[in-house]
């Protein structure tokens, strides 16, 4: 039978862990013809994340969304959502290590080149003390990597958002070490939480913003591209010496999301996430959809130059251009006030998460 929402127990795991895994939730024929697209497609040996627009907007990759129990999941669970017509597809090949340490985010920041020595950062916003020959001269307007440093004119928040992240795999993945897609399990909470100090204490919200610093140094001098907020990096640090064991995976602070082929997973934008290395034989697909919640009063819902399936900044254009938006309606502001209640997004999790909430106010009793 196929699955129309989602179940009790992916519920509480979902609130608990911030994602859920729905087994078979593409059909083998939707999978073939994407794979064998994919396949004739993309170059060998070459990891790529971002691909050629006839690819990613292709309706046998669209497919594996749109035709599948995963659209009317997502209608009955999240509430509606604007027409996907883009994707992310992304292949790791066999052997590749990724440069051998996964670097799990938060997705929505600007990556891309950074100083390599500590002495060339501003340590309390991690940002380059030479800015604008990393940013540019306009850095509101457009970073690398299809990233934005600033979301709005005002550079009142660094962070492009979503509601939920859908990955669908094209092959096994149910050996660690297989490329899986990681999550750091529990912790978009946290994330949650660090959003609301930094909306409390007056922002920015996102990197460089109270306890984000963009880049941050490490003890021997160099530097890192930092995608996670500082309370959510110490507990990850701390994990990482308390490890859980499990057999052919090195990072016991990530959870690998164990796949067969045609499994998805659904991750909360809040819930850090990362790609890890391949050690197997076989190239790792996936394809993912990046999907927001509609919302009202946006007269660019569902617009193509949103890019909404691949973007992780919908509210400018998917290429870094500003859009206009009519006085009665703030996006900055919306998307603050969803990057700190989550949940509000989530029509068919409400009783659970005022059941927890109901929990947490009650007075304890000695």
């Amino acid at each position: 039978m196929t699955q129309t929402g989602f179940t009790e127990e992916q519920k509480q795991q979902f609130f608990r862990d911030g994602y859920v895994v729905i087994s078979k939730a593409v059909g083998e024929q939707i999978i073939r013809k994407a794979v064998e697209l994919i396949t004739a497609q993309l170059p060998k040996d070459e990891r790529r994340l971002l691909v050629p627009p006839e690819l990613a907007t292709h309706e046998d990759v669209l497919s594996l969304f749109n035709d599948t129990c995963l659209a009317e999941i997502l209608g009955k669970e999240m509430g509606p959502f604007p027409d996907v017509i883009s994707s992310q597809v992304a292949v790791t090949p066999a052997f590749d290590t990724l440069g051998g340490k996964p670097a799990p985010h938060v997705d929505g920041s600007w990556s891309g080149a950074i100083p390599d020595k500590a002495q060339d950062i501003d340590q309390a916003r991690g940002r380059p003390k030479d800015a604008s020959r990393y940013f540019g001269e306009n850095d509101e307007l457009r970073g690398s990597n299809d990233g934005q440093l600033w979301q709005d004119p005002d550079r009142t928040i660094s962070l492009g958002s979503y509601t939920a992240l859908v990955g669908v795999a094209l092959n096994d993945q149910r050996q660690p070490g297989n490329g899986q897609f990681a999550v750091l399990k529990g912790m978009h909470e946290e994330v949650e939480a660090s959003f609301r100090m930094q909306r409390d204490t007056g922002g920015p919200i996102g990197p460089e913003g109270p306890g984000w610093p963009r880049i941050r140094t490490t003890a021997s001098g160099g530097t890192f591209l930092n995608g996670l907020p500082a309370t959510v990096r110490e507990r990850v640090e701390q994990a990482a010496k308390n490890p859980v064991p499990l057999d052919g995976w090195p990072w016991p602070e990530l959870t690998p999301v164990l796949l067969d082929r045609g499994d998805a997973v659904i991750a909360l934008h809040s819930c850090p996430h990362t790609a890890t290395p391949n050690y197997g034989p076989s190239p790792r697909m996936n394809i993912y959809f990046r999907i927001r919640r509609l919302r009202e009063g946006n007269p660019h819902e569902g617009t193509r130059r949103v890019g909404h399936g691949v973007s992780d900044h919908p509210d400018r254009g998917y290429f870094g251009q500003f859009l206009e938006y009519p006085p009665s309606y703030n996006p900055w502001e919306t998307s603050v006030a969803k990057l700190c209640d989550h949940w509000s997004e989530w029509d068919g999790m409400q009783e659970i998460v005022a059941a927890a909430r109901s929990r947490e106010l009650k007075p304890s009793h000695a």
